[in-house]
């Protein structure tokens, strides 16, 4: 195994490289360019989402697309005004990038955890 299959390349001002991806989820399959995240930053979303503040995970959302997404660029406020299908299919994209796995893989593993999640509430309301 080669070193440089096991990580993310840096570019020389110590910032990850950004990479092009198409959005699969999209009907028109848009192109971004997004920069993976670290395995530290990942823990820390997901300590976010995690959490039972509704604000907090909102935040977690955010931040992925905030810390991933560099082209098109968008300020806080327009990362917070992102349709849900925009926001949803970016957040993925960024995911699969970080997690070297299918865009795929991540809306499926999301959409289990929500479905266990309702599950979850359908008993807790029983």
């Amino acid at each position: 195994m080669k070193v440089d299959d096991m990580i993310f390349h840096r570019g020389e001002d110590g910032n990850l490289i950004p990479q092009e991806v198409t959005l699969e989820l999209l009907k028109d399959k848009p192109k971004i360019t997004v920069r993976p995240l670290t395995r530290g930053k990942l823990q820390e979303i997901y300590q976010k989402a995690k959490s039972e503040d509704i604000t907090e995970k909102v935040k977690a959302d955010n931040d992925v697309i905030k810390e991933g997404l560099i082209e098109p660029k968008l300020t806080d406020e327009q990362i917070t005004d992102l349709k849900p299908t925009y926001a949803n299919a970016i957040s993925i994209a960024i995911m699969s990038i970080s997690l070297g796995v299918t865009q795929q893989k991540v809306q499926e593993k999301a959409e289990e955890l929500v479905n266990e999640k309702e599950e979850e509430l359908k008993k807790n309301l029983n």
